[in-house]
């Protein structure tokens, strides 16, 4: 899957926390190695300049997660290392890794809007795939008989596979100190392909030291991917026995047959939800069930209006999705780079929301009768409230918004049970509310850049972490080719139980 496929960019400039995403994304391919498609590295080195300053007077994620000296290295780094013209792909794989230390996974890199693709963007691709975990890389599936499901790589070329892995963990930004959601990156959206690629400028062929499932290491020469798809295994039938409920639109829901569980996807957070919420509770009242399965896998977030409107189905009583929205400058809107920002999305910001007092070091930012309530405490949902029990599943993917219901949903609902792995999203909070388009002015490069931060209604989070799940759950290199859920069968079992 191309890493573009990865977010959902949300329509509207409004959304609180909205999924950080992106069309390009880091994965764009290579461009022809020209001098008429490079960056200059005066125009280059200006940009990075203009960035930085960006980040200094009002990105929320400054200072939080990593010490001002700590990024001011980081950035004396990245532009010391510009001295020599780049293709944008280049300059954009360059600068990540600085970036990467604000620790922000809503801020990210695009390419310039006039950028276009040629017949030379073919990227070659590895003949296999990997699963991520702890600094170690086992292939899933591949193409070619050489190797075998659960094998792992030990190294490259000679370079082993953990350092790998780490410059393909700084081609994309993520929250506080959690590894799952660069795990997931690494493993499902090619990360550790672009490692390969982006870093060592890798084409093929590949020496690849293994170690078997045996124990039995040994060296081999593979060649690049051709377009053969390699047998696979037959796929697991995770729902063998269960039914399908009808009309809740693109939100599964199924049923046990015979038994009053129910399981429910809950997926990126859209508009239309709030109908098929009221559908899909009102089915999960009707059957009586006791047992409900919310999956918020690879939920990345969305309007958090929507997430609310989930929360009032599931809460113990009246309840908080946060507890403070705030800016590092008087008024977001009013910024030394205002021409650099994104026109209609910073009217968008002064229609829903509005400057507030300085609290600490930190300014209020509320919201206008325009967006709703979002402060306080918010009301139950007035029918088919469920009462039961309650066994989440979470992920590295599970974002944003998605990462601020869970965290509100953990303290205040007290029949929840977590399942899976650590959220990609911090529970004490992220940064959103606006997520604004910052052209830089010489080189057009887009980056992703949030306005504000939103502290979770979270009780006792972990500095810097996603939610912990209280039962985690670790994937094998066969369940990811299967397709085998044991995230589910762990939720099942502890029914059965």
């Amino acid at each position: 899957m191309n890493l573009k496929n990865l977010f959902l960019l949300m329509p509207w400039a409004l959304v609180i926390a909205v999924t950080a995403c992106r069309q390009n994304g880091p994965k764009a391919l290579a461009i022809p190695n020209t001098t008429a498609n490079k960056l200059t590295v005066k125009n280059m080195q200006a940009d990075l300049g203009v960035l930085w300053a960006a980040i200094k007077e009002m990105h929320p994620a400054y200072g939080i997660y990593t010490s001002a000296d700590s990024l001011q290295r980081a950035y004396n780094q990245a532009y010391g290392a510009i001295d020599r013209p780049l293709t944008e792909t280049e300059f954009i794989s360059s600068i990540y890794p600085f970036l990467c230390r604000l620790k922000c996974g809503h801020t990210q890199l695009r390419h310039s809007e006039g950028y276009k693709k040629t017949g030379a963007d073919k990227e070659p691709h590895l003949p296999f795939e990997v699963l991520v975990r702890d600094h170690h890389a086992w292939v899933t599936t591949h193409q070619t008989d050489k190797l075998n499901t659960g094998d792992e790589i030990l190294s490259m070329n000679n370079i082993p596979a953990a350092q790998i892995i780490d410059h393909g963990a700084d081609l994309y930004c993520a929250d506080g100190k959690g590894q799952t959601f660069k795990e997931l990156f690494l493993s499902e959206y090619d990360g550790f392909e672009d490692a390969c690629y982006k870093y060592y400028h890798w084409k093929g062929p590949y020496h690849i030291n293994i170690k078997t499932q045996a124990g039995v290491v040994k060296n081999l020469v593979l060649d690049t991917a051709s377009n053969n798809t390699s047998i696979q295994p037959k796929p697991v039938d995770n729902f063998a026995g269960w039914a399908e409920a009808k009309n809740t639109g693109n939100l599964p829901l199924l049923f046990l047959k015979n038994k009053s569980t129910a399981y429910f996807k809950a997926t990126t957070f859209q508009y239309d939800d709030t109908t098929l919420y009221k559908e899909v509770f009102k089915q999960i009242h009707q059957q009586g069930t006791k047992n409900q399965v919310l999956d918020l896998r690879h939920n990345t977030g969305g309007d958090i209006r929507i997430a609310i409107r989930l929360l009032s189905y599931l809460a113990d009583a009246p309840f908080h999705i946060v507890k403070e929205m705030k800016s590092r400058i008087p008024d977001p809107a009013a910024n030394s780079f205002e021409k650099y920002f994104d026109t209609s999305r910073t009217a968008s910001f002064k229609t829903g929301f509005e400057p507030g007092n300085k609290e600490s070091s930190w300014y209020h930012i509320g919201v206008k009768p325009i967006f709703g309530k979002l402060y306080g405490a918010l009301p139950l949902a007035m029918a088919n409230h469920y009462n039961g029990n309650l066994l989440v599943l979470i992920d590295g993917a599970t974002f944003s918004s998605a990462a601020l219901f869970t965290a509100a949903l953990k303290a205040q609902c007290k029949n929840a049970t977590f399942i899976g792995r650590e959220t990609a999203g911090a529970e004490e909070g992220c940064n959103g509310g606006t997520l604004q388009h910052l052209t830089l002015p010489n080189t057009h490069i887009v980056v992703e850049f949030p306005w504000m931060r939103l502290d979770a209604f979270a009780k006792n989070p972990l500095y810097a972490r996603g939610i912990i799940p209280k039962y985690a759950v670790l994937y094998t290199p066969l369940d990811v080719v299967t397709k085998n859920d044991p995230d589910l069968k762990k939720a099942l079992s502890l029914i059965g139980n």
